[in-house]
C-alpha cells in the first residue's frame, strides 16, 4: 500500500461571492503569479483575515508507479471546514457538508501514473445572514465556532461570526492499495458480569475493486509487547465494492481501563491481518460504563463522583498540534479533573487519543449550539451528521457520554428527540443526553444572584456549567490589548475579545482598582471565590442529590476574557489552583459557620471529608492553626472508601486561646495521615473584644 501526503503548499484564489465556475476558476490556475497556502491550514491563519465565503485550492502531484492496473485509489480528506466539492484531472469527483468528518472519494478511474495530476478543490465557509439567520434560526452545523460567547466578536451581530474558521484544516492523503481501502473499523466490547471474560464484536467496512468473491482469512492479535495476548481467525468472504465484515470472538481476563483516579487507563492494540489483500492495527480498551436512575455514574462497576470542566481547545482545529494537545491535557490531569465535556463541537482525533491514553473520561458534545432552523431539510442533515460523529470517534474509550445539543432551549422537544434516536441507533454501549440545556447551568453569582446561592446546591444531579469570568495574568492581556485600550479599559474592545461589563459590574460588582494590576487581582480573586464555594458545597453532596458538575471554562481558544481558568498562553489563572485543590480525590471542606469570634470562645464549623477514592484513610487527623500556632486537634478519624465523612459543629471543642489579642488572623485546617498533609483550608477570621 502507498500512502502519499497531499499536504504542502497549495496555489488558492479567493471568491468571496462564490461566482465562479470550474472551468473559469481552472484556467485562473494557469497563471504563474497565484499565492500559496500552506494545507493543511485554517485560512484564517494564514492571512485570510475575516474572509467568508469560497476559497479554491489547487494541488498538483506525480506518481510513479510500475503497476498502473486493477490499483484502488483514494484520497483521503481529514477535515474540511465547511461546503467542499472536489475535482482530479477535470473529473468531478463529488460534495461533502461538514467541518469535522473524515471523507474520501474513489479516484481509481481518473488517476493518472507517471504523469501530473490536477487535484482542486472548492472550499466554501459562508458567513450565515445576521438577524434573518444567525444567530437563532443557524443552518451551518458548527456549533462553537460560529456561535459562542467565546469566540472572536462574541454575541455581537456586528462581529459574532468575524475570523471565520473555514479551510482544509486537516490532512489530505492519497491511499493507493492493489485490491482494498479499509474506510473504518468499529471495535465494541462487552463485559461479563464478573469482569472476567470480554467479547469483542469487530466490524470492519471496505471497499474492494476485486472482480468477483475471494474467501480469504481474517487473523487478529493483541500486540506481542501486551500482556494476555490474544488470538483469533476465521475464513470470510471479501466481495466486491462496499461491504463489511463481522467479528465476535472472547478475550479471558481482560485488562480493563480506568480513569487516571480509579486506575490504568489500559489500551489494547489490535492487529488485523486480511490475507492476501491488507494488515493494518487499531487500539481499543475494554471497559463499562452505567449511569443509574438516580444519575449516578459507574466505571466497571465502581462508582466515581465526576469532577469535570468544560473544554473548546482551540478557535481553529489546524493550530491544535501534539505539542499544545499534550500541555492541555496535562494541565487537566494536574488540576485532578477526571471527565472533561468537549463543549458544543467535535475536535480532532489526537486529542481523543491523548485523553484516551491519560485516562480521563469524556462527555462529548455534538456541533449545535442554541437553535437553529426548523426545516424537515436541517434535522435530517444533523441526523446524518450525528451519526457520523459516533462512527468516527467510536473506538475512543474516553468517550462516555454522548449529548445532542447545547442549550438547545425549547428545540430539546422537537429536533433533539431525532438525535438521541440516531445516536441510539448507532452506539447502545454509552450514554446519551438529549441536551445539555439551561436548568443543568447554574450560573448563579454570574448571571444573577450571588455565589452565596450555591449553598443551595442548585441545579443537580448533574451540574454540566457553572463559573465565572476573570482576566487574564498581565503579561497574557498585554499581548492582545494594546497599551491605549487596556486602562482605563475600552470596553468595545475589550467586549470583542469576549469580556462582559454588565456581569462583571452588576451583578459579580467586581471593583476595577486604580491600575490594570488591581483590576486583574480583584478579577481572578471573585472567580476564585466563586469556584471555591460552588465547588465545596456541590461536594459536600456527592451522591445525597448531585453526582458529577462541571466547571466552564478550562482553557481559552484565543486570546480573550473568558470563564478560562487557564489562558490562551498557558498562564493559570488563580482559578486554577482553586480547582486543584477542590477538585483533589480526597478533600477537606470546612463550613466555616462565622468569621468573626469573641475572645476565649469557640469555634463554629462543620467538618465535611470526602473521599472519591477506592482507599480507606485510617486514623488519621485534623490540626487546627491560627497562624502558624496550633490550638486544636481532632483526632482518630476514619474514612471509608468512596464516601463523605462529617462531623456536626455541635460535636465539636475548639476554643481560641487566650492569648490571640483583637485583630485579623489566619485559619488552618490542615486534615493529615501519618504525618502528611493530605487536603487543607485556609479562612480569615477577625477576633474582637466584647
Amino acid at each position: 500500500m502507498l500512502n502519499l501526503s497531499l499536504n504542502g503548499n497549495w496555489k488558492f484564489i479567493a471568491d468571496s461571492d462564490s461566482k465562479f465556475t470550474f472551468a473559469e476558476i481552472n484556467s485562473r490556475f494557469e497563471s504563474n503569479n497565484l499565492n500559496e497556502m500552506s494545507i493543511p491550514n485554517n485560512w484564517q491563519i494564514c492571512g485570510l483575515n475575516n474572509f467568508s465565503g469560497t476559497v479554491w485550492f489547487k494541488r498538483s502531484f506525480k506518481i510513479q508507479s510500475q503497476n498502473k492496473e486493477n490499483n484502488l485509489s483514494v484520497i483521503k480528506f481529514n477535515g474540511v471546514d465547511y461546503f467542499t466539492d472536489v475535482w482530479l484531472n477535470g473529473q468531478y469527483l463529488g460534495h461533502h457538508e461538514g467541518y469535522f468528518q473524515e471523507f474520501y472519494f474513489n479516484v481509481s478511474k481518473c488517476i493518472a501514473f507517471n504523469k501530473t495530476n490536477d487535484l482542486i478543490v472548492r472550499v466554501n465557509s459562508p458567513k450565515e445572514e445576521p438577524e434573518k439567520v444567525w444567530p437563532l434560526k443557524k443552518q451551518l452545523i458548527k456549533g462553537i465556532f460560529n456561535h459562542h460567547d467565546c469566540r472572536p466578536g462574541a454575541w455581537s451581530y456586528e462581529f459574532g461570526q468575524d475570523q471565520n474558521t473555514g479551510g482544509i484544516w486537516n490532512d489530505v492523503d492519497l491511499i493507493i492499495d492493489e485490491k482494498i481501502y479499509i474506510e473504518n473499523t468499529k471495535i465494541t466490547s462487552y463485559l461479563s458480569e464478573n469482569l472476567k471474560t470480554a467479547k469483542l464484536n469487530v466490524v470492519i467496512n471496505y471497499l474492494s475493486n476485486i472482480d468477483e468473491p475471494q474467501k480469504t482469512i481474517v487473523r487478529f492479535s493483541t500486540s506481542k509487547k501486551q500482556k494476555n495476548k490474544n488470538k483469533f481467525e476465521q475464513e470470510v468472504l471479501i466481495n466486491p465494492g462496499k461491504n463489511k465484515l463481522n467479528f465476535v470472538f472472547e478475550i479471558k481476563d481482560p485488562i480493563l481501563w480506568w480513569s487516571w483516579d480509579l486506575g490504568q487507563p489500559y489500551l489494547y492494540d489490535l492487529e488485523i491481518e486480511i490475507k492476501k489483500f491488507t494488515s493494518f492495527s487499531k487500539n481499543f480498551a475494554i471497559r463499562k460504563i452505567h449511569l443509574d436512575n438516580e444519575n449516578r455514574f459507574y466505571l466497571n462497576d465502581k462508582e466515581l463522583f465526576l469532577r469535570g470542566t468544560n473544554i473548546i481547545p482551540t478557535q481553529f482545529l489546524s493550530e491544535l498540534n501534539s505539542d499544545r494537545i499534550e500541555k492541555i491535557v496535562g494541565l487537566i490531569k494536574e488540576a485532578n479533573i477526571n471527565i472533561v465535556r468537549v463543549h458544543a463541537h467535535v475536535n480532532r482525533k489526537e486529542l481523543y487519543d491523548e485523553f484516551d491514553k491519560m485516562g480521563i473520561l469524556l462527555w462529548q458534545d455534538f456541533s449545535l449550539q442554541w437553535t437553529y432552523d426548523e426545516s424537515e431539510k436541517f434535522a435530517s442533515n444533523a441526523v446524518a451528521q450525528i451519526k457520523e460523529m459516533v462512527e468516527q470517534l467510536y473506538n475512543h474509550p474516553s468517550i462516555a457520554f454522548w449529548c445532542c445539543h447545547n442549550e438547545p432551549g425549547e428545540q430539546i422537544k422537537t429536533l433533539d428527540k431525532f438525535l438521541y434516536d440516531a445516536v441510539q441507533s448507532v452506539d447502545q454501549s454509552r450514554i446519551i443526553r438529549l441536551a445539555s440545556n439551561y436548568e443543568e447551568h447554574p450560573y448563579d453569582g454570574w448571571y444573577w444572584g450571588n455565589l452565596e446561592h450555591f449553598a443551595a446546591v442548585p441545579m443537580g444531579p448533574l451540574v454540566t456549567e457553572f463559573g465565572a469570568q476573570a482576566l487574564p495574568n498581565k503579561k497574557s492581556i498585554e499581548k492582545f490589548i494594546p497599551k491605549s485600550k487596556l486602562f482605563p479599559p475600552d470596553f468595545n474592545h475589550w467586549k470583542y475579545h469576549d469580556f462582559q461589563p454588565d456581569t462583571n459590574f452588576n451583578i459579580a460588582k467586581i471593583k476595577i482598582g486604580k491600575n490594570i494590576d488591581d483590576f486583574i487581582e480583584n478579577s481572578q480573586n471573585y472567580q476564585s471565590e466563586l469556584l471555591w464555594k460552588a465547588i465545596h458545597f456541590y461536594r459536600r453532596k456527592k451522591n445525597k442529590g448531585i453526582t458529577g458538575i462541571f466547571q466552564f471554562m478550562f482553557i481559552d481558544c484565543w486570546p480573550s476574557i473568558t470563564w478560562s481558568v487557564v489562558d490562551y498562553y498557558f498562564e493559570k489563572k488563580k482559578g486554577f489552583y482553586t480547582i486543584q485543590d477542590s477538585y483533589a480525590p480526597i478533600l477537606l471542606s470546612i463550613n466555616l459557620r462565622q468569621d468573626q469570634y469573641f475572645q476565649n470562645s469557640k469555634l463554629n464549623f462543620d467538618i465535611y471529608i470526602v473521599n472519591d477514592l477506592y482507599t480507606e484513610i485510617k486514623n488519621s487527623h485534623i490540626d487546627i492553626l491560627i497562624d502558624d500556632t496550633k490550638i486544636g486537634k481532632i483526632e482518630n478519624i476514619n474514612i471509608e472508601p468512596n464516601s463523605t465523612y462529617f462531623v456536626n459543629f455541635e460535636k465539636i471543642n475548639v476554643q481560641i486561646p487566650n492569648s490571640f489579642s483583637k485583630g485579623e488572623y489566619e485559619l488552618k485546617f490542615q486534615l493529615k495521615s501519618k504525618s502528611k498533609i493530605i487536603s487543607q483550608n485556609i479562612y480569615g477570621i477577625t477576633i474582637v473584644n466584647l
